[in-house]
C-alpha cells in the first residue's frame, strides 16, 4: 500500500493505493493518528485505488470517526469500489461513514 497526501484549504486529503492488509493497515493507522494529533478537522480519504481492506484497516476508520466526532470534525471516504462498499455494508459500518463517489465531490462537501 502507498499513501499520497495533499492539503486543499482546510481539508487534508489522504490518498491510498493498493491493499490495506496487515502491514498496510499499520501504516495507514499510524498516519491517520498523526494527522488527527496535528489538529486536522476535515479529512478526505481517497479509496479510488484501494482494492482490499482488512479488519485492522476498518478499525482505523472507526478510530477516525470517533475522534473527529468528539471534536466536531468530519471525514469522507471517496471513490470506494463496490467490493469494499459491500464489506462496509455487511459490517454495518457504511452508516457510520459518509461515502461519496469522487474526491472532487468529497472536497466540495467540506469547508474550504
Amino acid at each position: 500500500m502507498t499513501l499520497s497526501e495533499e492539503k486543499t484549504g482546510q481539508v487534508f486529503v489522504l490518498g491510498l493505493s493498493g491493499q490495506i492488509d496487515r502491514e498496510g493497515a499499520k501504516i495507514f493507522q499510524s498516519r491517520l493518528i498523526q494527522i488527527l494529533d496535528s489538529g486536522q478537522q476535515y479529512l478526505v480519504i481517497d479509496f479510488t485505488e484501494v482494492t482490499y481492506i482488512n479488519s485492522t484497516g476498518l478499525s482505523a476508520l472507526i478510530l477516525v470517526a470517533k475522534r473527529l466526532g468528539k471534536t466536531g470534525g468530519k471525514f469522507i471516504l471517496a471513490g470506494v469500489i463496490d467490493p469494499i462498499q459491500k464489506v462496509l455494508k455487511i459490517s454495518g459500518l457504511a452508516t457510520l461513514f459518509t461515502i461519496l463517489p469522487t474526491k472532487a465531490e468529497a472536497l466540495a462537501s467540506l469547508p474550504n
